[in-house]
């Protein structure tokens, strides 16, 4: 059993993605502080398949609601 006073689990990192709809490369940071937090639009579903959204991508769709 590992002893996490002793030995904590690294930081969460960001991750290099590119939109699953344009194709726009962007990070996501894994520590929950990412850019989709600070969204004002009610943020949509991804489609079956899809990974996160490029910010102009799920602003579009938040839009369109789809």
């Amino acid at each position: 059993m590992t002893d996490l006073s002793t030995n904590p689990t690294p930081a969460a990192a960001s991750r290099a993605l590119a939109c699953a709809r344009c194709g726009t490369a962007f990070t996501c940071d894994l520590s929950g502080h990412c850019w989709c937090a600070e969204e004002t639009v009610r943020l949509p579903m991804p489609r079956d398949g899809e990974d996160c959204l490029c910010p102009s991508c799920l602003r579009a769709s938040a839009h369109r609601q789809d």
